[in-house]
């Protein structure tokens, strides 16, 4: 096993891993020499960081703060829906809704083909607005039996 993290040796010296990984660490620490020195230092670390004094502040630091900022009045809460609030959502909705249905009946309507006059001598007549371009899947199974006039 190769020697662990410095972050993976401060875990086990706070039992904060899982058991196996605990016990895979454990037996690594009984071959490596090089880590469990490591650890003794963390350990030693972690004694003497307890053993500092707590500061205190001898006095409210949260009072002061508060007297500090501003009252502000709650805003009032607005229960329920009203017209300003639901109007962009219901005009983009229906906009949405007219669009789709527009674009759906261009889709679904009959192509209209190039007038043959049109086009010239060695080149095949394209179906501009075709319903359904060259090598689609059809939307509907009238699109698919639609007579072509090919020459």
């Amino acid at each position: 096993m190769t020697c662990p993290r410095t972050e993976d040796l401060s875990a086990y010296a706070d039992q904060a891993l899982p058991a196996r990984r605990q016990a895979a660490l454990r037996q690594h620490l009984l071959g490596c020499p090089a880590c469990r020195q490591q650890l003794d230092a963390l350990q030693a670390l972690r004694q003497q960081l307890r053993a500092l004094p707590s500061p205190t502040l001898g006095f409210d630091l949260a009072a002061q703060l508060q007297d500090r900022l501003p009252r502000r009045p709650p805003k009032p809460r607005r229960v329920g829906w009203s017209l300003p609030n639901w109007l962009p959502a219901g005009v983009a909705t229906g906009a949405a809704l007219v669009s789709g249905l527009w674009l759906g009946g261009l889709l679904l309507g009959t192509g209209a083909a190039i007038p043959t006059t049109a086009v010239t001598t060695g080149t095949a007549m394209a179906r501009v607005f075709d319903p359904v371009p060259p090598g689609g899947l059809c939307a509907a199974a009238e699109i698919c039996r639609l007579p072509r006039n090919l020459p």
